[in-house]
């Protein structure tokens, strides 16, 4: 595999489609007296319907996408964990697991086929995903690998309602939950909001702090990480 330090160049219909995506942000901001939040940035990015990067129908994982994950390589990295959850599961005489973000559905497949193996599976499979084309992919990958363990399978649209009684797992999925962004200046947290600028989007920092977004923010983090809280202003940064 050849290995380059620039990106592949769009084709025009990628980069059609991103304008429709950039376009349907900006209406937002527009809406919204000039700006939005980080949280609602990121989430149009990732998930407005029929165009943001997890929900428009186009593969990401894998040889034909955008990026390979560990357990799309070997199995190895899928029974490791699986040999870690059976310990929980074993420790609470059983219980469910839930995954986050399961991808192309390869590592559900591989740690349900080990758990069964060692004799220690989940009462469910829960998975949590909001890609429509990725649960198709799960789905399918389940069916090739773990015909007889899809019943035990169960796709969601949100956390459960009620406690969860065994493991929750996920790979590389942070990067793909919506967050909140702040900038400290004074030693005062504040929101960064999201604006429209000439040659894109840019960073504001929200005029006021928040209640509802990030009040006791430094106080909820451990002391090593407050400390790192430095006045970081952000006026201007722009987004691309």
């Amino acid at each position: 595999m050849r290995f380059t330090d620039t990106l592949p160049t769009p084709s025009a219909e990628a980069l059609a489609h991103s304008e429709q995506l950039a376009q349907r942000i900006r209406a937002a901001i527009e809406r919204n007296a000039g700006s939005i939040s980080f949280h609602d940035f990121m989430q149009m990015a990732l998930y407005e319907p029929g165009l943001g990067y997890y929900v428009a129908g186009l593969r990401k994982i894998g040889q034909a996408g955008d990026f390979i994950t560990a357990p799309e390589i070997s199995p190895l990295f899928s029974q490791c964990l699986a040999n870690q959850c059976a310990q929980v599961l074993t420790e609470l005489g059983g219980g469910d697991m839930l995954e986050l973000g399961a991808g192309s559905g390869i590592m559900a497949a591989d740690m349900l086929a080990h758990l069964e193996n060692i004799g220690c599976l989940p009462d469910h499979y829960l998975i949590l995903d909001l890609s429509p084309e990725l649960r198709d992919r799960q789905r399918q990958t389940l069916q090739q690998h773990v015909p007889h363990l899809l019943a035990r399978v169960v796709w969601l649209d949100r956390l459960p309602a009620t406690p969860l009684r065994g493991v929750i797992v996920g790979n590389e999925v942070l990067d793909a939950m919506p967050v909140e962004l702040f900038t400290v200046t004074n030693g005062v947290p504040f929101p960064v909001d999201v604006t429209i600028a000439d040659q894109g989007f840019a960073f504001t920092p929200h005029p006021n702090p928040s209640p509802s977004r990030g009040e006791g923010l430094r106080e909820k983090l451990p002391s090593a990480v407050q400390k790192l809280l430095l006045p970081s202003p952000l006026e201007g940064e722009g987004l691309g």
